[in-house]
């Protein structure tokens, strides 16, 4: 199994995520305005590049995702609903309780 290739693209795709100005779309200045449409297309490609790895880089994004005023998780082409993500964090958190 390749892992590299996909380990390579979760580290990018942090690096994206923590730099990401989550709000821009709110942004008066142009410039900042258009450099974050560009964060968000490369955010987008790296997401869609790890899902055609089978990895499934929702985890990653929902550490760094504000959730309140940006974009929809889907417009960088996450698969998981934030409230899909609640639910299955919820879950392991059971499991985890109940191994114990």
């Amino acid at each position: 199994m390749r892992t590299l290739k996909p380990t390579f693209i979760l580290m990018a795709l942090e690096k994206e995520l923590k730099e990401h100005d989550w709000t821009f779309q709110m942004s008066d200045d142009s410039f900042h305005y258009t450099n974050g449409i560009n964060e968000q297309g490369r955010i987008k490609a790296m997401v869609q590049d790890a899902y055609a790895e089978e990895c499934d880089p929702a985890d990653l994004f929902y550490q760094y995702y504000p959730k309140d005023g940006c974009e929809p998780a889907d417009h960088y082409g996450i698969r998981r609903t934030w409230e899909e993500q609640l639910d299955k964090k919820a879950m392991a958190f059971g499991k985890k309780e109940t191994v114990q």
